[in-house]
């Protein structure tokens, strides 16, 4: 009896081969893209949470409320005097650390060989109340306790300056523009997770005249906070402000998906993007999961004969409601190792992407994404059992008969809800990816505007700059701004011959254009002679005294690049001293913005890309590009699978219509008739799917078009692509139908035989 039992089932499975393979192919893609967002979701939610009690840990912004004020409103530079108003003020309730990052500084071990460019941070003596450091040698307490200039390392970075020597006790020379530093390191911790907003790798003690060695101002400098042991509510600091300056408490958990601030270091990610990434995902395995339950109803009339055959065999209901269960959770699990091993394939060029390393996830990874794949699974296996059950149900009588059991009401509801969530996946993921290319502002507060800088084209004049400056904004209005310059501010390298001071050529726009501040004497005037200059803080102590032809001081420059100071001497330029071209531009609509720059400067002769001032807000774009291009790749899948749920259909669709089919042969209908007769079909339901989720779809999307500072327009033609797609995919499968209809023998169907 078991032989027989498999022969039926080796026979419906040769009959339905192209069937079960669709099954399986759906399944794998589905459970691929699955597993790939719900690692990317938990790599991407878990930024900060390692730290101990993270919910207590904050960081201070500063955030301009001056209603004109141009700039971006949101600073993580606090200055010390109103750090001493809050612990004056709220001792009490929270502890509190500067952490300041120092750039662009030159580390050398005693192998003497220099690393470059390295970030370091400064930090008070609380910072091991705030932070959670496991110290692998060493003790923190030789950091916090210690007079002298100290360090501390992370493991991967003692080891970058070490080797294998024990570093503890080492001393480490700190070296910027000639300026030397020596900290001896004191204890080494090991490395935080890689999930943090900043890479905290090197830490030395935070001293004024430590940080002033290195030209860098300790005035200023990143404030972090820990609530005190039982406090429950973080306190609010709307009682601490300087003029039209307010600060507030930002959860450290809510630093990555957080409004990007200046004067920061910290990495950041878009929590709108993973969201539309988990519902398109989602989508995406729901689709799937109809085209499972609909391919099941095409496969289960053909399985009437063996059911009738264990049911006279004696074997209950419940005995083949198990067996199907086995049968399907077979299936999905070979479906789950494909769609795994797909994955594990196209992890390089993923993991690239995303910055994940997507089979060190999968080995180690915690309970809830085996929770997750559990939940998944389950939903499969038991999708198509209420439709078993009616089968299992049935007197062997019933299903030997020529009249097999089928789901005609059902099969209407799931072919519009496939075509509908094919459509309103493919319209959706049009209209969001613009946006997010556009803008993805929804609040004030959040960064706006951006610096991009190009080289100038050779001999550039003064009228050119001028004719840039005040025609551009008017042909572009995202452009706010322009200005020319010798050398970028943070990238200073030209010196005056026999000087120690930096020399920045830039035209009369330079102060309002960068937003620098004077602090002593005055800015240039037209009328000014050729000698006039301007200097820095910096330049002003290493001049052996103040010449005549200075006629102002200007604050540090670099302090907004978290970068030593450099003595700069500032004079108007001549025509042929322009290097780079700057212009402010607003973020909206940025990468367009980008292009139009590029190609007018092209027109005048100049070369290469443009780029950001910020390389922050550079890494966040192309971080934004990559998940677009996730975002693109997902919704191709989604229009495969698409596809694949129409075959689906036009399958279930023909031997739904065997009888009427074999009736239009015998009276010589060509192939094109078939065709005809399979695709109105599905068209009416393809039709019926756009009336209901048509509506829905716009009114969702225009609803969340909405909520955007910035928003894109909802076009009609936006439907077009998908129902296109639809059309030729319905059309082509449908006319394979018919030509595979036309070596069909269809005396069988004719006589009600399945």
């Amino acid at each position: 009896m078991t032989r027989l039992h498999s022969r039926l089932f080796v026979r419906t499975l040769s009959r339905n081969g192209d069937v079960y393979l669709l099954k399986f192919v759906t399944l794998a893609l589905a459970f691929a893209t699955s597993i790939l967002v719900i690692l990317f979701s938990m790599h991407e939610f878990g930024y900060d949470t390692n730290y101990e009690d993270a919910d207590h840990v904050f960081r201070m912004l500063a955030r301009n409320t001056d209603k004109d004020y141009p700039g971006n409103r949101l600073s993580a530079s606090i200055p010390k005097s109103v750090l001493k108003s809050v612990n004056n003020k709220f001792s009490d309730s929270i502890i509190v650390s500067r952490v300041k990052a120092l750039n662009k500084v030159t580390v050398l071990s005693q192998s003497n060989q220099p690393v470059y460019d390295q970030i370091i941070y400064a930090a008070d003596t609380t910072i091991d109340n705030i932070f959670s450091f496991e110290v692998a040698d060493g003790s923190i307490h030789n950091f916090t306790q210690s007079h002298g200039a100290v360090a501390m390392l992370s493991s991967s970075t003692a080891s970058q300056y070490f080797g294998d020597k024990p570093p503890v006790g080492k001393t480490i020379r700190l070296t910027t523009f000639g300026d030397t530093l020596s900290v001896v390191v004191v204890a080494v911790f090991h490395d935080f997770p890689s999930n943090t907003h900043e890479d905290f790798d090197f830490f030395i003690r935070y001293d004024s005249s430590t940080i002033a060695a290195l030209n860098f101002d300790p005035e200023q400098s990143s404030v972090y906070a820990r609530l005190l042991s039982g406090k429950i509510t973080r306190p609010s600091l709307s009682g601490v402000k300087n003029g039209h300056t307010e600060f507030l408490l930002q959860p450290i958990k809510e630093i990555y998906f957080g409004p990007r601030a200046i004067y920061e270091e910290a990495r950041h990610g878009d929590m709108y993007s993973m969201v539309i990434l988990i519902c398109i995902v989602s989508l995406i395995f729901l689709l799937a999961l109809c085209s499972f339950v609909n391919l099941s109803t095409i496969t289960l009339p053909y399985r009437s004969k063996e059911i009738a055959v264990k049911k006279l065999a004696g074997i209950t209901q419940r005995q083949l409601l198990v067996q199907f269960i086995y049968e399907s959770l077979t299936l999905t699990s070979l479906s789950l190792f494909l769609g795994v091993t797909i994955l594990i394939g196209a992890s390089h060029y993923l993991g690239t992407m995303l910055g994940i390393d997507i089979i060190h996830m999968l080995v180690n990874t915690s309970a809830v994404f085996f929770g997750v794949i559990v939940v998944m699974v389950s939903g499969v296996v038991i999708s198509p059992v209420f439709m078993v059950i009616r089968f299992i149900r049935a007197t062997p009588t019933r299903l030997l008969s020529t009249d097999t059991i089928t789901f005609p009401r059902f099969k209407r509801i799931i072919t519009i809800v496939q075509f509908g969530v094919s459509i309103f996946l493919i319209v959706s993921s049009i209209v969001v990816r613009r946006q997010i290319n556009y803008s993805l502002l929804k609040e004030s507060g959040r960064n706006h505007d951006q610096v991009v800088y190009m080289a100038c084209p050779v001999n550039i004049s003064d009228s050119a700059i001028h004719k840039i400056r005040a025609g551009w904004p008017d042909k572009n209005p995202k452009l706010l701004d322009a200005m020319a310059i010798s050398q970028l501010p943070g990238q200073l390298k030209s010196k005056d011959a026999g000087s120690d001071l930096f020399v920045l050529q830039v035209d009369w726009n330079f102060l309002d254009f960068f937003q620098f501040a004077m602090q002593d004497g005055r800015w240039f005037k037209p009328t000014d002679y050729d000698s006039a200059t301007v200097v820095n803080q910096m330049a002003l102590r290493k001049m052996p005294k103040l010449r005549p032809n200075v006629i102002g001081v200007i604050h540090d420059l670099s302090s907004s690049f978290n970068q030593p100071e450099q003595p700069v001497k500032i004079r108007l330029a001549q025509n042929s001293s322009y290097n780079w071209l700057c212009v402010r531009v607003l973020e909206v609509d940025i990468r367009r913005t980008v292009q139009w720059i590029e190609q007018r400067m092209h027109a005048k002769g100049s070369r290469g890309s443009a780029h950001f001032l910020n390389p922050h807000f550079e890494s966040w774009l192309t971080y934004q590009d990559h998940l677009n291009a996730l975002s693109g790749i997902l919704t191709v899948i989604s229009a495969l699978l698409a596809g694949c749920a129409i075959y689906g259909l036009t399958v279930s669709l023909v031997r739904d219509k065997l009888k009427e089919i074999a009736v239009h042969h015998l009276f010589g209908a060509r192939t094109s008739d078939v065709t005809r007769l399979l695709a109105l079909g599905l068209l009416r339901q393809m039709f019926l799917a756009l009336a209901f989720f048509g509506p829905l779809t716009f009114l969702l999307l225009t609803e969340l078009l909405k909520t955007f500072a910035y928003s894109t327009k909802f076009s009609w033609t936006d439907p077009v692509y998908p129902v296109g797609y639809c059309l030729v995919v319905i059309i082509g499968l449908c006319a394979y139908q018919a030509f595979s209809l036309n070596r069909r023998d269809f005396a069988s169907a004719l006589k009600g035989r399945s």
